[in-house]
């Protein structure tokens, strides 16, 4: 006999839990709804599913889908990770990401819209009516925004081919609280980080990134040893690869770095020969030309050396007598003080010219090699740089907060994430005093936001990491009082 009742009672309780997820209570805590699925799938899915698998087994093979269906409701993330995602179909990852909210904990609308925008992202061709789905269960994730609603974001903008945005937000998820970053979030997070660092080959950036492999151990073991063998850095042997690419169980979709970590050929160096100026040109001039115009070829790793060569032959260059007189030259019939000006300038556009290219390769300055003027002056330029930039977006921050102006969830979590590359980037860069004068320019307005984010708009999740990270600061630059105050923040809960 079939179970229809219990069949029925199935669909029935399932179609009232969906209404109830878009019902009135948009901030309940979804904790109820798991544990009344969960009853329900204990209670007559389990048995249903039961009898069944083993009506099928005494040779009724009319239970056959409903044993199928039955396995399906028992294990819905499975069916959605390897099958309706592979497919790209978005609405039926979401809906079975949904039955599988048990695996999202508190962020089950996050969920759905991680499920539904990876199937898009998968898909070879989506149509126009599945990307406004995705964007419709993005907007329900939004309130408000948790870890899976964020790494959705993620690859919503991968699939729109914005990977630069995907990178910012899948990499963020680390710094909310776990109590709202689902560990299946945090683990596809990473998951997708490795791939695409992996895919673009930033192998240094891999190496970083399997150090964090909270829920794919085996995986990031994996990608870290093809790392070491592709930069050698130690060489990682060719066993230790298969070990961690059997372990990973990712066989098939990873075989071909597989191939390409096996087969890596020794590394030839190709080193820039900073010298070289010295046999090729004995003028001064010529010299700094040269070697102001080998930093577009200078290999990674080597970049302070680079800027410190090119800075004291540009020293050397401006107090030689040859480039004076020919300045000197030039600027006849200008002025009596033509020619000091023509040189203050010239040695300007060169600051500002080196200054740039070390803002773009992110050299550090502590590396630069000391008592050269040009150096000095470079330096000095890049730190008004970033603590311009930093205080710039801080500035505006605080303008919009005076004028309650206020962005989406996923705008306001994007802007801070900004300000927060910006700090980190000059901190790298200009080490502990930068550090500090930066996080005195966003200290006020951080704080803020993430109180206006907490209290008024209930954006408790996105709130908790800004001050997670301001909490961070503190104890590093901060005061005692600043200290006291963000371990309260943070003690609030998200």
């Amino acid at each position: 006999m079939i179970p229809f009742g219990a069949i029925i009672g199935v669909i029935v309780a399932l179609r009232l839990l969906n209404g109830n997820q878009g019902g009135q209570s948009q901030q309940a805590s979804p904790y109820a709804t798991n544990s009344s699925y969960l009853f329900l799938t204990i209670v007559l899915v389990i048995p249903s599913t039961l009898f069944t698998l083993f009506g099928l087994l005494a040779g009724v093979w009319f239970f056959a889908p409903f044993t199928l269906l039955g396995i399906a409701l028992c294990f819905p993330w499975t069916v959605a990770r390897h099958v309706f995602i592979p497919l790209g179909w978005p609405r039926w990852a979401s809906r079975f990401s949904y039955l599988a909210m048990m695996s999202w904990g508190s962020d089950a609308r996050g969920g759905q819209a991680l499920a539904a925008a990876w199937a898009l992202l998968r898909a070879r061709n989506p149509s126009a009516e599945n990307r406004a789905y995705v964007e419709a269960k993005l907007e329900e994730a939004d309130s408000p925004l948790r870890g899976a609603g964020i790494v959705a974001h993620g690859l919503m903008a991968a699939s729109r081919g914005d990977l630069e945005t995907a990178r910012v937000l899948c990499r963020s998820v680390s710094m909310l609280d776990r109590r709202v970053a689902p560990r299946l979030a945090r683990k596809l997070a990473l998951e997708w980080c490795l791939s695409d660092a992996a895919a673009h080959g930033r192998w240094r950036e891999v190496l970083e990134l399997s150090q964090k492999g909270s829920g794919s151990y085996s995986l990031a073991a994996f990608f870290r040893a093809s790392a070491q063998r592709l930069l050698a850095e130690p060489r990682a042997g060719r066993s230790v690869l298969v070990v961690w690419w059997v372990l990973a169980l990712r066989w098939w979709a990873i075989w071909p770095l597989l191939k390409r970590a096996w087969r890596t050929p020794s590394r030839r160096s190709s080193l820039l020969d900073l010298e070289a100026g010295e046999t090729q040109a004995a003028d001064p001039l010529a010299r700094a030309l040269e070697l102001h115009a080998a930093l577009a070829r200078v290999p990674a790793g080597h970049e302070a050396l680079a800027l410190s060569s090119a800075a004291v032959a540009w020293d050397e260059a401006l107090d030689s007598l040859k480039v004076r007189d020919l300045v000197a030259e030039r600027a006849q019939g200008v002025g009596p003080h033509a020619g000091a000006e023509a040189m203050d300038e010239l040695g300007d556009e060169v600051a500002e010219e080196l200054a740039a290219w070390a803002l773009a390769r992110e050299v550090k300055l502590a590396q630069l090699e000391p008592g050269s003027d040009m150096v000095e002056n470079v330096a000095y330029r890049v730190r008004n740089e970033l603590l311009e930039r930093i205080e710039s977006a801080a500035q505006d921050m605080s303008y919009r907060l005076a004028e309650r102006r206020p962005l989406a969830s996923e705008e306001e979590w994007r802007h801070f994430l900004a300000l927060q590359h910006q700090c980190t980037l000059a901190t790298n860069l200009g080490g502990l005093e930068v550090r500090r004068l930066a996080f005195d320019a966003v200290n006020v307005p951080l704080c803020n936001l993430g109180a206006w984010l907490f209290n008024e708009r209930q954006e408790k999740a996105i709130a908790n990491g800004m001050f997670r990270w301001l909490l961070e600061e503190s104890r590093d630059v901060g005061t005692e009082e600043e200290c006291r105050r963000y371990q309260n923040n943070v003690g609030c809960g998200a």
